[in-house]
């Protein structure tokens, strides 16, 4: 059976899929995208410095409305440009 993309982290897998597991659902890949979206900081990709959300930035934040708030649009923002399906 063919996957969507490969499964990160990738694990050295020798079963019928080649060298390294795969996302076997559109499901599963979605998930992964939508985690790597949400733990890549801006910059971090070199070819497009606007990816990603940088939740990590948000780790020791007071939970007031105001960074809530920042965090929801950044993520709306983010999902719109590159998970817009």
């Amino acid at each position: 059976m063919q996957g969507y993309s490969p499964r990160l982290p990738l694990v050295v897998d020798q079963t019928n899929d080649g060298p390294y597991g795969l996302n076997k659902t559109i499901l599963e890949s979605v998930k992964q995208n939508f985690k790597m979206l949400l733990l890549t900081n801006p910059g971090e990709r070199i070819m497009d410095p606007e990816f990603g959300v940088g939740i990590k930035k948000y780790l020791f934040s007071q939970n007031t409305n105001e960074v809530s708030g920042e965090i929801s649009s950044r993520i709306y923002s983010q999902v719109n440009n590159y998970l817009n399906f």
